[in-house]
């Protein structure tokens, strides 16, 4: 670590950073009574890009790190005048404003114009939550699932973004788990932004970060939500949810505690051939009804010294139970030799993750910022399951009993600093240290052949790190953003205590990132970026641990699983709210599931294999559109992506196209109805062949008394998410369907108690948090 961070320091040269303010205010009538109600929306000085949009919140709205410039400021609420006003900003603003009553003779009733909710710039889109159509919505989850190239997997455990995989996420600079992203309340959150081409203080593995700011209101009082979502799928579901905040002006204290009772339902099929062994196999798997229950929960506290410097305290915990009860169909044809098999497995699964991170920030004089912290995680897992088999007809019996744990710790410090050289030059270093040390342990009892196998397997991570970047402003129309991040990383795995490890890697790898921005005029920019980033597998993707699918298919992980090192060169053109974009990659060691199966063993295997390369590139555009009562936006791309690897049979890659739109009309001064999906073509992917998919959803929201919030969801109108693929890998041919239970009628309620939102700073120091569980 001493030599990289001579290496950083090496690097520090003279460049000029992007300097940004602040400017709030305060809105009254002629009464001099506060406006409560209203929007307050900032143009560029032509008025002719929508920059920030916020509403007024008892009276009053703030602007936060809003870049140097001359702007339009516009305020409007009903049954007043609209407010307009010249801006320029070269230091932190405050101002009163006074809007004068607008006398006008009713003869028919006014619909106020609805502002679109996502605002596009520079390649990144922001999601506005205050729009009434995510503001109804109880889950942050479900928001995402309204948001351009964000596709949220049917348990909603994951988060991924299209071309890019699983974004990081960011609460303000902190880190965030994708848990504590669920507590978050939805009246706290201001906006999301989706950056495509973060800088490398986000990590190595940033490929796309989910950005989410908070209300800037911080006022003492107290604050609680309460929401609750029926859900109607193949089952019925159920997600309740609480949040509150209380602040005495002095310290806040914040919580959540959210309880979903959920039915799940799955299905998958698959067949497939081994030719070289004379081998054909066809199943179908059915869980009728997963009784998962999850409790989640957290609780921060926030103790400010001033303005700058604080200490502060977050921890998250889950608990979850699954009584997945499944059956499998499975035919089998080795040679002359065939069987039809009925499988009902009984599963026992519980699972508990813990979270706590301690932050300190200090600001050490006008230029310069320190912060550090230190985190603290674990994550275990019980999976219990006996295995019944009917073998032609001839009764079931009893065929084995499995008992597995994996458990999981996980210890990290950083430190980071933050340097203001000049009006316009900012560079930022940190460094980083995490070891997670796992285990896992299966007993087996086979009790046809009265066997039983022990597995025991102890994996060890270490992980330091260090970055430097710059952020600059060569002049008024160019900026520039360059950086590095160096990590060394260490793996061992034994399995059984035995003296030579089956994993043993140690690498020392180099992460650049650079970007330029270049402000053509005041309506058009263009920029242009490259990052190298790495996405390293789960934990618990490197266990020993398995999952039964019927007699000759198991789910397993995999031990010697490498990450996958991807670089990415990406450009967009901003026109006025318009982004045409283009992104172009490559990918070493890429990872997907496939079935193997090596002779003589009896059964094959379905786990996570790494292949040689990946490569492709994505074109298209975003395009938001407002007129009075009605506003959409229209994504579409042309994306092209090969898979090759010397063990797969590679077919013609053709590219595919992906398309979103979402329609919005505001029908009513507090109804909105809005409409939209997505949709693919068929993807050739050189290995993968995938199939097309049209999905629609539709929602209606109304708000009463201000407080109460409702709304009627349809998803998966078209009951298009099924996943088909099909592949020819290592000797093995296959082609299946993975079935999601996405058709869903939800209804949900929500009522806010309170109206403040007060101050809270903390962010993970776990850099390998996402990894977990």
């Amino acid at each position: 670590m001493k030599q990289l961070s001579l290496l950083f320091f090496a690097l520090y040269i003279s460049s000029y950073g992007q300097q940004q303010f602040t400017f709030k205010g305060s809105v009254i009538d002629e009464n001099n009574q506060m406006v409560s109600i209203g929007d307050v929306l900032l143009f560029d000085s032509n008025k002719e890009n929508l920059i920030a949009y916020t509403s007024l919140v008892n009276g009053e709205f703030l602007f936060d790190e809003v870049n140097r410039g001359e702007y339009l400021l516009e305020v409007s609420a009903l049954g007043l005048k609209k407010y307009s006003k010249q801006i320029i900003l070269n230091k932190n603003l405050e101002f009163s404003i006074q809007l004068e009553e607008q006398l006008t003779e009713l003869e028919a009733v006014e619909v106020t114009a609805l502002k679109n909710p996502i605002i596009t710039a520079n390649g990144n889109l922001k999601i506005d939550l205050q729009n009434p159509v995510f503001a109804s919505i109880v889950d942050p989850m479900e928001v995402l699932l309204k948001v351009p190239n964000i596709q949220i997997s049917p348990d909603r455990e994951s988060i991924s973004v299209i071309s890019k995989g699983s974004p990081l996420i960011y609460l303000g600079n902190q880190r965030i788990s994708l848990d504590e992203f669920k507590g978050l309340s939805i009246e706290a959150i201001e906006s999301i932004e989706l950056i495509n081409n973060p800088s490398p203080k986000y990590e190595a593995e940033g490929l796309a970060v989910l950005l989410i700011h908070l209300k800037k209101n911080m006022d003492k009082g107290t604050t609680l939500s309460l929401g609750e979502t029926l859900s109607f799928r193949q089952n019925t579901n159920n997600y309740l949810s609480s949040n509150g905040s209380f602040s005495n002006g002095k310290w806040s204290l914040r919580g959540n505690l959210n309880y979903n009772v959920i039915g799940q339902w799955e299905s998958n099929t698959f067949e497939f051939t081994i030719p070289d062994e004379d081998i054909y196999s066809d199943y179908l798997v059915l869980i009728p009804d997963n009784k998962r229950v999850q409790i989640n929960s957290g609780l921060g506290f926030y103790y400010p010294f001033n303005d700058s410097d604080y200490i502060s305290f977050n921890s998250t915990m889950k608990l979850q139970t699954d009584d997945a009860d499944f059956e499998t169909n499975t035919f089998v044809r080795k040679g002359d030799e065939e069987d039809n098999i009925l499988s009902e497995p009984e599963n026992d699964n519980r699972r508990g993750y813990f979270s706590g991170n301690f932050n300190f920030n200090k600001k050490l004089d006008t230029n310069w910022n320190l912060f550090t912290g230190v985190q603290y995680s674990s994550f275990k897992q019980k999976l219990n399951t006996d295995i019944f088999n009917n073998y032609n007809d001839e009764g079931f019996t009893l065929d084995e009993s499995r008992y597995q744990e994996y458990e999981i710790g996980s210890l990290a410090a950083r430190l980071d600093v933050e340097h203001t050289i000049s009006e316009n030059l900012k560079s930022e270093f940190g460094i980083s240290w995490n070891e997670a040390r796992a285990n896992a342990h299966s007993n087996v009892q086979q009790l046809v052949a009265q066997n039983e196998v022990y597995v025991d397997y102890d994996y060890k991570e270490q992980l330091y790190a260090s970055y430097l970047n710059f952020s600059s402003n060569l002049n008024k129309k160019l900026d520039l953003n360059i950086g590095v991040r160096v990590e060394n990383n260490s793996v061992n795995g034994i399995l059984n205590n035995e003296t030579s490890p089956l994993v043993n890697r140690k690498n020392t790898r180099f992460f650049p990132k650079a970007g330029i921005n270049f402000q053509m005029d005041s309506t058009k920019a263009l920029s242009l970026n490259y990052s190298k980033s790495i996405t390293r597998p789960n934990f618990s993707r490197t266990s020993s641990v398995s999952v039964f699918i019927n007699p000759f298919l198991e789910a397993t992980n995999n031990i010697n699983l490498l990450p996958t090192i991807s670089q990415r060169v990406s450009s967009n053109f901003q026109w006025k709210n318009k982004s045409f974009f283009m992104d172009v990659y490559q990918k070493d060691h890429p990872s997907y599931y496939a079935i193997s199966y090596e002779a003589p063993d009896t059964t094959a295997t379905l786990s996570p294999t790494n292949f040689e390369k990946e490569s492709g590139f994505y074109v298209g555009v975003t395009l938001p559109f407002s007129y009075k009562i009605w506003t959409s936006t229209t994504a579409v791309s042309l994306n092209y992506n090969k898979i090759k690897d010397s063990s797969a049979i590679v077919a013609t890659a053709k590219p595919f196209v992906y398309a979103y739109t979402d329609q919005q009309f505001k029908v009513a001064t507090d109804t909105i109805v809005s409409f939209g999906g997505w949709m693919m073509t068929e993807r050739n992917e050189g290995i993968y062949t995938r199939n097309a998919m049209l999905v629609l959803n539709t929602s209606v929201t109304k708000t009463f008394f201000d407080k109460l919030q409702c709304a009627i969801r349809l998803n998966d109108i078209t009951k298009a998410m099924n996943y088909e693929e099909s592949y020819s890998i290592n000797g093995v041919e296959a082609n299946g369907t993975f079935f999601v239970d996405a058709r869903e009628i939800a209804f949900a309620l929500k009522y806010k108690f309170g109206d403040k939102t007060s101050k809270f700073k903390n962010k993970d120091v776990d850099e390998n948090l996402n990894r977990i569980n």
